[in-house]
């Protein structure tokens, strides 16, 4: 299974001389060739982060304000109603495509080899267009009743999943045949869904802004998990690169990194006690499941008996969750972490590394 590598990094106040700080961050997209990670904020040029966190613009005058999306050694980019296609090598523009009739393209999917579709946010329709013939664009389904965002290609299932805005949000699938609409789960328990993806298991992640949460699907959807990442302020467009097992968080004027790693290390999820704590290669992972909706507490003492951080209040909902600690800033020590619920009531120490 997998399991949190927990090497959770806020880049937001990560800069170098060349870039500003971000600013804003609407879209994050994995560049395999170069390494990096390349944003999309309200700054509108493009910003690459290096893997020590650097920042430094992709290129000069680039634009993206929405979805990115990587093919080969393109990205291809939403620019208001623009859709640009850059040279991940030379950093330069190589075609640029306004959409005719588009209000607020938003999100964007790839099949990896020459389609991309993109959700248009006010006319709620869903686009696709042929990225070595950028002159040929189509609508696919148009002015549906629900507000499309963040749109993934499922190529097992010839279908690409979407996710709307408002409350309540759902999950939907567009046949790539017929473009029929489909629910896949009608009620998420979430309201303004932002970004989705997955991961090399097939597994499914969702960003929210009611709360401000990813909740992880499993491959049919017919399980979901809740994961609670401190710090974590207006999910957006969230991107999970598959070649290094990170899902990376974009929202507000950061980008949260969480890593995962295949590992028997740990607590399988079949066999885990209602409430625990596990280690993850030196960071703790908090573990508990609830049978229904209720109002839970969980805050971090240290051993004066001193409340340093509160991770968790208010409302969660039922079923599992996993709460990553290594994002909340704390010094090395130990420290005691307190949970309370109607159902659970427990403290547990921890260790910071």
């Amino acid at each position: 299974m997998k399991n949190y590598l927990l090497t959770v990094l806020a880049l937001a106040l990560v800069t170098s001389v060349s870039a500003q700080s971000l600013s804003g961050v609407e879209s994050v997209e994995y560049d395999p060739i170069n390494n990096r990670y390349l944003t999309s904020d309200d700054n509108t040029s493009i910003v690459a982060i290096a893997p020590n966190g650097a920042l430094s613009y992709f290129g000069s005058g680039t634009d993206a304000s929405h979805g990115m999306e990587v093919i080969g050694d393109k990205l291809y980019t939403i620019a208001g109603s623009t859709i640009n296609c850059y040279d991940l090598n030379t950093e330069s523009l190589v075609w640029s495509q306004s959409i005719s009739g588009a209000a607020f393209l938003n999100g964007m999917a790839s099949n990896g080899v020459d389609s991309i579709w993109f959700t248009d946010f006010s006319n709620k329709d869903i686009l696709v267009m042929d990225v070595n013939n950028h002159q040929n664009y189509s609508t696919l389904v148009n002015s549906m009743n629900k507000t499309p965002n963040g749109i993934v290609y499922d190529g097992a299932n010839n279908r690409c999943l979407f996710v709307t805005w408002g409350n309540p949000a759902s999950i939907k699938a567009m046949d790539l045949t017929s473009n029929a609409i489909t629910d896949v789960v009608q009620n998420v328990g979430v309201g303004n869904i932002d970004g989705i993806d997955n991961d090399s298991d097939g597994n499914w992640f969702i960003s929210s802004w009611s709360p401000a949460r990813i909740t992880k699907f499993s491959n049919d959807f017919g399980t979901s998990e809740v994961i609670t990442v401190p710090g974590i302020s207006s999910p957006a467009d969230i991107c999970y690169a598959v070649e290094t097992d990170t899902l990376a968080i974009p929202g507000g004027n950061q980008v949260l990194f969480v890593g995962f790693e295949s590992s028997t290390v740990g607590i399988e999820e079949e066999n885990f006690e209602t409430f625990s704590v596990y280690y993850q290669s030196g960071y703790p992972v908090v573990q508990f499941e609830l049978n229904e909706i209720q109002e839970a507490t969980m805050e971090i003492f240290n051993t004066q008996g001193q409340a340093v951080y509160k991770v968790l209040e208010g409302n969660q909902p039922n079923g599992l969750h996993k709460v990553v600690l290594s994002s909340i800033g704390l010094y090395s020590g130990t420290y005691l972490c307190r949970f309370q619920s109607k159902e659970l009531s427990f403290t547990e120490r921890i260790v910071i590394p």
